[in-house]
């Protein structure tokens, strides 16, 4: 049995009465999601959750190559989530992804597109799972598919992918996803320079807060948050960085 004989199996194995809630974020595995639920015959409907940091290019991808998606607004935007939290999300603690995007489904079976091969937190997520304080449940039809495999399904149909994979983007997320790369963050905010100023912002209200304070000001937070590095490897590659124009 294939990999996507497998995935149809499931899809088929659990399929509710009224269908299921398909997660969709327009990346690509969500793509080969929403086809494998189609090819597969199950009922369900597919929804976006818009987080107020997302690409524009992600949003009118959606709409025009998926017209049936429906789009979601959470409570808060990013920076209003963020000030909630009194902190910046990390790797470690990426609390947006549970105010901005997992809050949907409830009382629902939820479809995602997470894959084992994306991180480690990832892979020990088991491939059926109940959420820990709701009442959902978690199905994730291509858990075990690699890169290689999604891409690969992706050509064999001929399913176009968003532009941004093709500007050298790995994974399309929210602008400053702390999944994201250093690399990938500062094309980003390049691109988008608004949003850069907002995360800013967001931190200058954080530094009021008592937040940060070992840091010089808020772009310097913007800074380390962006480098993906711990505080103490950023310091000492500034007091590194120092000495070396001295």
């Amino acid at each position: 049995m294939t990999r996507e004989e497998r995935s149809i199996k499931i899809l088929r194995s659990f399929e509710p009465t009224k269908g299921y809630h398909l997660a969709f974020s327009g990346g690509k595995d969500s793509q080969v999601l929403y086809d494998i639920s189609t090819k597969a015959g199950v009922n369900f409907t597919a929804y976006f959750c818009r987080t107020s940091v997302d690409p524009p290019e992600v949003i009118s991808f959606i709409k025009e190559n998926y017209p049936d998606v429906i789009f979601l607004k959470p409570k808060r935007t990013m920076y209003q989530s963020i000030l909630k939290a009194g902190t910046l999300p990390t790797r470690m603690m990426r609390f947006c992804c549970k105010d901005l995007k997992e809050y949907a489904g409830n009382g629902e079976i939820v479809l995602t597109g997470i894959r084992s091969a994306e991180s480690n937190n990832r892979k020990l997520r088991p491939q059926i799972e109940m959420h820990k304080t709701e009442i959902k449940m978690f199905i994730h039809p291509i858990k075990y598919w690699s890169d290689n495999q999604v891409w690969g399904y992706l050509k064999r149909n001929k399913i176009e992918v968003n532009q941004l994979y093709k500007s050298g983007l790995g994974r399309i997320g929210c602008i400053g996803c702390p999944m994201s790369t250093a690399n990938a963050k500062y094309e980003m905010f390049t691109k988008y320079p608004k949003h850069k100023v907002a995360y800013v912002n967001t931190i200058n209200k954080l530094i009021e807060n008592g937040k940060y304070r070992d840091f010089e000001n808020a772009n310097d937070v913007f800074n380390w948050w962006v480098s993906n590095k711990s505080k103490g490897e950023y310091f000492a590659n500034k007091e590194q960085g120092k000495l070396n124009f001295t």
